[in-house]
């Protein structure tokens, strides 16, 4: 063999090596660009968990406390239906001043509620933003794995 066609065999041998080891490290990034894809997606994932948590636990409890102020709102209605009915003509003169201040008590839980109720309805639109950002980070992470080839499940 001439060392013209060896010299160009060994280029060619060089040259396959060079490749193999420039798409061995490409895929080498490639990997770990998904690694640090997939541990950025967890942490985010995680810290939107702790927050839609977070929001469903704000909900349950503000839901469940309007509705015991219901309880007492209606409480104090029927409280004030029965001094409004105990005499045909009205309240009795003697009972007047505990009926003002049922009738007071319940008109300024009136107000609170529709104040509560307005809030809850601003935190459930904000927690269901949250928990909508909580389930599009799960997707992303899943579509991740897949495309990792890495099983989820």
């Amino acid at each position: 063999m001439s060392s013209r066609v060896r010299s160009g065999l060994t280029l060619l041998a060089a040259l396959g090596v060079g490749a193999l080891i420039v798409a061995g490290s490409a895929r080498l990034v490639e990997r770990q660009q998904t690694a640090r894809e997939i541990s950025r997606l967890r942490e985010e994932l995680y810290r939107a968990r702790v927050g839609s948590d977070r929001c469903r636990n704000s909900l349950v409890n503000s839901e469940s406390s309007l509705q015991a102020l219901g309880l007492t709102i209606d409480s104090l209605r029927s409280s004030v239906e029965s001094f409004e009915t105990l005499d045909g003509s009205g309240v009795p003169a003697n009972q007047y001043p505990e009926y003002l201040v049922l009738f007071d008590s319940y008109n300024d839980s009136v107000e609170v509620w529709g104040g509560r109720e307005r809030r809850l309805r601003a935190v459930e639109a904000s927690c269901r933003a949250t928990i909508q950002g909580h389930n599009a980070l799960s997707d992303s992470l899943q579509r991740a794995l897949q495309e990792a080839g890495i099983d989820a499940g």
